[in-house]
């Protein structure tokens, strides 16, 4: 099962609209269902990710639009909790760990850092800005987004649009404390 995760398009506030890239590859990775992290800000981006493949989508911080704050989700047996992240502070990772108690994956956005780790338990997906808008902190982030594969394992690639083009990023998950260690 492919996953795609994306988020924090802030179109048309922020962005005008999604990389042209990037719309190719969501469709050649043909996702089974597609995560959104909040802040699409209108519906328009949300209508053409439902017509990739079923879409979970929550509130963020700076949509008017009728989403729930979160969702709990269970696909192929691996137990998902999604949030924007605006209810526990930019990035303060230990409250969103509480609030996902019991789930196998944090799935959130917020911070438009991509990033991608395991912490408490649990693998924490980030999947950073799809457009690159810039963030509450006034940093411009590369657009970016994750794909998880379920299958006999978990497998994580970050996509990340650079100057030299798309980089893709296969992540090897270690605890967030080790990973920061070896920056």
């Amino acid at each position: 099962m492919k996953i795609l995760v994306l988020g924090d398009t802030h179109i048309p506030k922020r962005a005008s609209g999604l990389n042209p890239d990037f719309i190719q590859l969501f469709k050649e990775i043909q996702p089974d269902r597609i995560i959104f992290t909040g802040d699409a800000t209108e519906y328009s981006i949300l209508f053409f990710l439902d017509n990739l493949a079923p879409t979970y989508s929550v509130k963020g911080n700076a949509d008017r639009l009728e989403l729930p704050k979160f969702l709990s989700i269970k696909l192929k047996n691996t137990k998902f909790f999604i949030i924007h992240g605006h209810q526990a502070g930019r990035g303060n990772y230990s409250a969103l760990y509480d609030m996902a108690h019991g789930h196998d994956v944090l799935v959130c956005g917020h911070t438009h850092k991509q990033e991608t780790f395991k912490g408490r338990d649990m693998v924490v997906v980030n999947p950073g800005s799809a457009t690159g808008a810039w963030a509450g902190d006034g940093s411009k982030p590369d657009s970016s987004f994750s794909l998880i594969k379920l299958g006999t394992k978990m497998e994580i690639t970050e996509y990340r649009s650079e100057k030299n083009g798309i980089k893709i990023k296969r992540i090897s998950l270690k605890d967030k404390a080790q990973a920061q260690e070896e920056c």
